[in-house]
């Protein structure tokens, strides 16, 4: 009986015991709290940590699939529980902070190794990298700062000169971004690793006029003196010279002539106009049994591929064929935005190609009765903007 009495005593020691003994990952993660660790200590102690969160974690989902099974809302809750207890885990921003100092005073080789494993286990640890675009001088004053916060192991790309909209005749053109506010450190448009430490950059202006054009390669920049305008070329066809623009000031020139620039310089971006008829559609037929005698309806989609809106658009259809009566041959399109497509009953216009249907707004043609099978009708679209510019496409229709 004494020997029965002393075997329940040791049962119940042992369930007490584990029902008061902490989870592995709390233990370890108590212990880590305590002290402020080294990196190569902080790197083992996490490492076991996250070991034993990825074991009680898939635990804890096992009992919380158990639980669903069995419908036991009270171990639901405690894996429910435990996972939330388990996310909070993580690195503090004391110790963070800690590991930060010890690993800017390493190598940069070694540096960047501790660097990439610091920044996956501290969720403090995001330096904030500021631009700052200001400037002042007689009669004008600019403000403004854009922050950005991100991983110290990502990349971050400058601004270029383009996406400068403060006024280019009071600040002339960007030269590029430095530590200091009077001296380059990085270039205009420049990647680069983002700072260990909050840090803030400086955009650095010069005096100076700086003509820009992606699609012939022209980057010119002068900084003193009369000059003459460039003129860019295009291997493109469909591509016309639009002019040159400076976006800060609105400043638009478009003769060729010598120019002087006015206040400290200015930032010019060609201009393109470039249009393209994507295609042209026989609506319920096909162009190539095209039926006589039957008002037959003809669609067409189009893109503007170029810098600038196209205003004032309308579309012509001509044709020198002696079979076809065109009903209806002109239609007012409209404005078409730089890098957008339409059809010529489109609702809205769009970044993606669009289907061409429906009869509304279209060109209209018959086919002569006594036009013989097989007979090929050439005609022409002809689409035109307010100024005057003109691109064109040709199709064929052939007789039923």
């Amino acid at each position: 009986m004494k020997r029965n009495v002393v075997m329940i005593m040791i049962i119940l020691a042992v369930v007490s015991m584990s029902l008061v003994a902490r989870p592995m990952a709390e233990k370890q993660y108590a212990a880590i709290e305590t002290q402020i660790l080294g990196l190569e200590e902080a790197k083992k102690a996490y490492d076991s940590l996250d070991e034993a969160i990825v074991k009680e974690r898939e635990a804890a989902l096992k009992s919380l699939n158990d639980a669903v099974e069995k419908q036991d809302r009270a171990s639901y809750q405690r894996a429910r529980e435990t996972l939330s207890r388990l996310s909070t885990y993580r690195m503090s921003r004391q110790q963070s902070d800690a590991l930060l100092g010890e690993l800017l005073s390493l190598d940069e080789g070694e540096r960047a190794e501790w660097a990439a494993w610091l920044a996956q286990k501290s969720p403090y640890w995001r330096p904030t990298l500021t631009l700052d675009f200001s400037a002042e001088g007689e009669g004008y004053r600019y403000s403004y700062r854009q922050q950005i916060t991100q991983s110290a192991t990502s990349t971050v790309t400058l601004p270029s000169a383009s996406q400068i909209r403060f006024s280019s005749t009071h600040l002339g053109i960007l030269a590029g971004w430095g530590v200091t506010p009077d001296e380059v450190t990085y270039e205009p448009g420049e990647t680069i690793a983002m700072p260990y430490t909050d840090q803030t950059l400086y955009a650095v202006y010069q005096e100076g006029v700086r003509f820009v054009d992606e699609r012939s390669g022209i980057d010119l920049t002068f900084t003193e003196g009369d000059f003459t305008v460039p003129i860019p070329e295009s291997t493109d066809s469909g591509a016309i010279f639009a002019g040159w623009w400076d976006r800060t000031t609105g400043q638009l020139i478009t003769d060729a002539d010598t120019y002087t620039a006015e206040g400290k310089g200015g930032f010019f971006e060609a201009l393109w106009k470039q249009f393209s008829i994507d295609d042209v559609t026989l609506l319920y037929y096909t162009s190539d049994k095209a039926p006589k005698n039957t008002q037959l309806a003809l669609g067409f989609s189009y893109t503007n591929g170029g810098t600038i809106e196209l205003r004032g658009l309308k579309a012509t259809l001509s044709s020198e064929s002696e079979y076809v009566t065109l009903l209806k041959s002109d239609l007012v399109l409209g404005r078409l935005a730089p890098g957008y497509t339409a059809t010529n009953n489109s609702r809205w216009a769009t970044t993606s190609a669009q289907r061409i249907s429906g009869q509304s707004n279209t060109m209209r043609v018959v086919i002569s009765k006594d036009a013989p099978s097989g007979t090929a009708i050439p005609l022409t679209l002809t689409i035109e903007d307010g100024e005057g510019a003109q691109w064109s496409r040709e199709f064929v229709l052939t007789v039923e």
